[in-house]
């Protein structure tokens, strides 16, 4: 079966990267100049070296024996069947269409160019594009003006791009666009058997993607149940412990989370507030996880910090090797990234993160 990939990061590490790991200054957001066909690229921060004063920890909480409970990793038959429709949801067939002419959720494949008072625009032509009429892909009128077209035939369609379009030369302005219908694929349902099977996988019969299908949810639910495990016993030990922080520290980490965030949104043509919501959540609250996130950084390194001291461990080469391949990214790379005290503050984490799990009372 072609696997999903599946890159599962610890929540309670990506808080570190975003801390401490960057210049005082902010950095400049990340900019995108054509969104629609190109994936959206952003610059690391600037990497320092200096280590972050968190504050200090008046109490350390019992670390030891510290009870959590087991996510169970059995998967459901009724799981098994959730998974397998939302991969059909994904892959619909696409059947040839001859002797009609194209409609709404049809996938037609087109050569468009955009012209502005005659003359092409920077990003208003491709050629093979494979459209969804309906999709709402395109500005307003792109779609609709092809309904009704056949295969072979060329169309010319009058449009206004829209006041707000991020391209500012080309907000609110009239433009033609010319348009080829290559050809035109209705879109069905998929259905789960051996056409299906081995057009999506390695595999030959409904029996063996189903078993490797189910083979994997397993997978998946064991590394969750480990990650799980970690978050909650570190959870246990700072929510035990007493702390005065660095309220300056914490700010600056909140302030570089809202810069990232604001940047990543910016890179959509979306504002803070659209991504909040986006994610189902107003902007002051995403604001409020955000300072609570910086807030609970601050508290896990400090609880790192006092428990490697009392059981002496030391960051070691392996232990930078660990936390790189969980994030996908070699130690050098990694360094020079972040800078050498945020990977090792995070190999910190990470280390002792297992050693509370492996001494956790686990029901």
């Amino acid at each position: 079966m072609k696997r999903l990939t599946k890159l599962a990061l610890c929540g309670l590490l990506f808080a570190v990267f975003l801390s401490g790991c960057s210049k005082k200054e902010e950095g400049t957001p990340p900019s995108q100049e054509e969104a629609s066909t190109e994936e959206a690229t952003s610059k690391a921060p600037e990497a320092s070296q200096e280590a972050v004063d968190w504050g200090k920890i008046t109490k350390l909480g019992e670390y030891k024996g510290v009870e959590v409970e087991k996510m169970p990793t059995e998967v459901a038959d009724e799981e098994v069947e959730a998974r397998i429709q939302s991969i059909l949801d994904a892959n619909p067939e696409y059947v040839a269409v001859t002797g009609r002419a194209a409609k709404d959720g049809d996938v037609v494949n087109i050569d468009f160019k955009g012209l502005k008072d005659g003359v092409a625009f920077d990003g208003g032509s491709s050629e093979g594009y494979e459209l969804e009429l309906g999709s709402g892909a395109f500005i307003d009128g792109f779609e609709e003006g092809l309904v009704g077209a056949k295969a072979g035939e060329e169309r010319k369609l009058d449009l206004t791009f829209p006041d707000n379009y991020g391209n500012a030369e080309l907000a609110g302005q009239p433009v033609v666009f010319e348009v080829k219908v290559n050809r035109i694929e209705e879109k069905k349902d998929a259905v789960l058997d051996e056409n299906f099977v081995q057009r999506m996988s390695d595999f030959n019969t409904v029996e063996e993607f189903r078993e490797d299908l189910v083979a994997d949810m397993e997978e998946e639910k064991k590394k969750q149940s480990e990650e799980q495990l970690e978050n909650d016993v570190l959870l246990a030990v700072v929510e035990a412990s007493e702390f005065e922080l660095n309220e300056a520290a914490v700010e600056e980490d909140y302030n570089q989370q809202l810069a990232y965030y604001t940047s990543i949104a910016g890179m959509y043509s979306m504002t803070l507030e659209d991504y909040a919501t986006a994610i189902g959540m107003t902007e002051d609250s995403f604001k409020e996880v955000l300072r609570s996130s910086a807030e609970q950084s601050a508290k896990q390194q400090l609880v790192a910090k006092a428990v490697a001291e009392k059981e002496g461990m030391a960051v070691e080469t392996a232990d930078r090797e660990a936390v790189a391949l969980e994030n996908g990214m070699d130690v050098q790379t990694m360094q020079q990234t972040y800078g050498e005290e945020a990977v090792d503050q995070t190999a910190l984490l990470y280390k002792v993160v297992i050693f509370l799990k492996d001494n956790a009372a686990i029901k």
